[in-house]
């Protein structure tokens, strides 16, 4: 399976369609949240603001174990999502 990986996130949007695409891996069954991770809907609270300054999501592939990790800085911009 070919994962689609962000190197940097430039804008809030590259941020929010890779949540997207991690939220579709772990839908499609071939991947899950790893243990410990911030759940992946969980990006924002109950006004509309970011969660947190860092958020830090990591899902893994069920059938091999690799897991990838999606971070972001909501403060200052930037991230990414790779293994």
């Amino acid at each position: 399976m070919n994962i689609k990986l962000y190197e940097n996130f430039y804008s809030q949007k590259e941020y929010l369609e890779c949540n997207i695409y991690m939220q579709q891996l772990v839908a499609s069954g071939d991947f899950e949240l790893a243990p410990g991770s911030r759940p992946i809907d969980r990006i924002r609270d109950e006004n509309g603001c970011w969660i947190d300054d860092i958020i830090c999501h990591r899902i893994r592939c069920k059938k091999c174990g690799q897991q990838f990790s999606c971070v972001v800085n909501t403060y200052r911009g930037g991230g990414s999502f790779r293994p």
